[in-house]
């Protein structure tokens, strides 16, 4: 069943393949879904965790605030209930890259290397008014009308395949808008950049070329502060794995190939 209890809420997920296990966490705005040209490939090689983050896709609708610290929280009971086999390899994309990072300051032992598809590790304090702003946008008038201050710069509609936009916006307006307000309030705090120091795993940074809200030179210093990371720059928008599939999925299956082909060795000795 696709459904788990998981720190008192129901969570939609999808666990699937055998191997070394890798955790996919989707952006703010987006769902399990936004996995799909990436999810069924990796599952070849790997068990492959991904799931609806609270207030998205098929989770449940939460009224009570959001904090980044609850979404380490939840992502803590859906590893604990799926029973996916530590070390994890995490590959994140926009926001969830700060609770990747909470949840390697809890558990060092248990990763095993990341991937950071246009990494956000919080926001400025002259950001925290607009990403308020959007949120009451949201709670005020719905979807569709926060749609100019967020999809449109997250994924412009001329960039890509135009059937995937089309699928992934009629995903976005399905969000509840309440739900979307408490994450926009969620990613504002806190800001955790300093954490990249601390990382002491196997590190990919990636950035889309056409990234408007994260820029790829922003996602370039990132990379630099964390010790040996690989960074690398190809053309997509800041909702990565839903608009350019073919070539993050290149690029993960190298990486991660990589960290695998180590740790066989070690278990075969």
């Amino acid at each position: 069943m696709p459904w788990m209890e998981a720190n008192r809420i129901s969570i939609h997920f999808e666990l699937a393949g055998e191997g070394p296990s890798v955790v996919l966490l989707h952006e703010m705005g987006g769902t399990l879904d936004s996995w799909d040209g990436i999810s069924p490939a990796l599952s070849q090689r790997f068990r492959t965790l991904r799931y609806d983050q609270r207030g998205s896709g098929l989770s449940e609708k939460v009224r009570q605030p959001i904090t980044t610290e609850l979404l380490v929280d939840d992502l803590e009971a859906v590893l604990q209930g799926s029973a996916l086999t530590p070390p994890y390899h995490f590959v994140t994309v926009a926001a969830a890259t700060m609770q990747a990072l909470i949840y390697m300051t809890r558990h060092p032992e248990r990763i095993a290397s990341f991937v950071f598809c246009n990494p956000f590790t919080g926001a400025d304090p002259s950001r925290v008014a607009a990403l308020e702003e959007r949120a009451g946008l949201a709670e005020r008038e719905g979807m569709r009308t926060a749609i100019p201050v967020t999809l449109d710069k997250s994924w412009p509609a001329n960039i890509g395949e135009r059937g995937a936009y089309a699928e992934y916006r009629g995903r976005y307006l399905a969000h509840d808008p309440v739900c979307f307000a408490a994450m926009n309030r969620a990613i504002a705090r806190p800001n955790v950049a300093h954490l990249a120091k601390e990382i002491a795993r196997p590190t990919m940074v990636i950035a889309g070329r056409f990234d408007q809200v994260r820029p790829p030179a922003a996602s370039e210093q990132f990379a630099r502060t964390i010790a040996g990371a690989r960074f690398e720059l190809i053309d997509a928008v800041h909702m990565m794995p839903a608009q350019a599939p073919e070539a993050l999925l290149a690029l993960l299956q190298d990486f991660l190939g990589g960290q695998a082909r180590p740790a066989a060795r070690q278990r075969a000795s």
